[in-house]
């Protein structure tokens, strides 16, 4: 039997046309998640940490237009921790970097970007993994189809055909064989093409991804936060405390000082006017004083 003849053989082709075809399915799944968590990956790599509080909106409109990201990107907004003044936009360029004002994160960036929300959930990744074992099954399913063929063709009444017959048989058992052989061969192959695809197409990329998250945004846990809020809250009570003890010497003085800046003015002038109407009445002597006013 020559090698044309296998290659040629109806059951060795369709095996073969359908390695083919899940390997150009698996293929193009991968290229095309590969190439959107790339642009994932290309954006957050030209952001800055120290740019990051005002180029925030910027950042939150790519992942809520990108459909890989867009879900996941909601439930992540709600781990982090805003500050209390956020920048919109860089158009001072007078700020030092002692002016920008971190963003939190309280949950780890791996707990949002993962594999199952970036990659597993956007293909039909449970079907990737079930080809390995349909290119199996088709082995025993061809090898016992030709086989059950080969023997329905077996003549052993004619004396001289005998001979063909068992010949023909014996070479459709080989070739029956030979369907198992190329399965199992070409289901190994798809395992082994399979890995190195979603390594260099997807595992990179969104491994790379989560370490982008880890750059720009600072985790804080849980207790750390709950340890600062407290922390600030006694520091919040002490200065409470203190504003209250001075509030009753603070009104005293602010009610002196009104009363200085408003009160005394006025009093001098009626002092002024007294002593010029005293003065007044010494020149005139003897005189009537009520004469003179009328």
């Amino acid at each position: 039997m020559t090698f044309y003849n296998i290659v040629t053989e109806p059951a060795i082709i369709i095996i073969t046309t359908a390695f083919v075809c899940f390997i150009f399915l698996t293929l193009s799944s991968y290229s095309r998640v590969g190439k959107n968590l790339s642009a994932v990956f290309n954006f957050l790599k030209s952001l800055e940490k120290k740019e990051l509080s005002y180029r925030f909106n910027q950042l939150n409109d790519f992942m809520i237009n990108n459909s890989y990201t867009n879900i996941v990107w909601e439930d992540f907004k709600k781990a982090l921790i805003f500050p209390d003044k956020l920048y919109i936009t860089s158009q001072n360029t007078k700020t030092t970097n002692e002016e920008y004002s971190d963003i939190y994160l309280t949950i780890d960036a791996s707990y949002f970007f993962n594999e199952e929300t970036l990659v597993t959930s956007n293909i039909n990744y449970k079907f990737i993994q079930t080809i390995p074992t349909l290119l199996t099954g088709l082995g025993p399913f061809f090898t016992f189809l030709k086989m059950a063929i080969a023997f329905t063709e077996v003549n052993l009444t004619a004396g001289e055909g005998a001979v063909s017959s068992l010949n023909g048989l014996m070479g459709n058992i080989q070739i029956a064989a030979l369907c198992s052989v190329f399965a199992v061969g070409f289901s190994l192959m798809f395992m082994f093409i399979e890995k190195i695809m979603y390594n260099r197409l997807c595992k990179k990329y969104y491994l790379a991804i989560q370490k982008e998250f880890v750059r720009l945004f600072d985790i804080v846990t849980s207790e750390k936060f709950l340890i600062d809020l407290l922390k600030e809250s006694k520091t919040q009570n002490i200065t409470n405390e203190k504003t209250l003890k001075t509030l009753p010497e603070n009104i005293a003085k602010a009610i002196t000082a009104g009363i200085s800046e408003t009160t005394t003015p006025y009093l001098e002038n009626i002092l002024y006017s007294l002593n010029k109407l005293n003065e007044s009445f010494k020149k005139n002597d003897g005189d009537d004083v009520i004469d003179k006013l009328f």
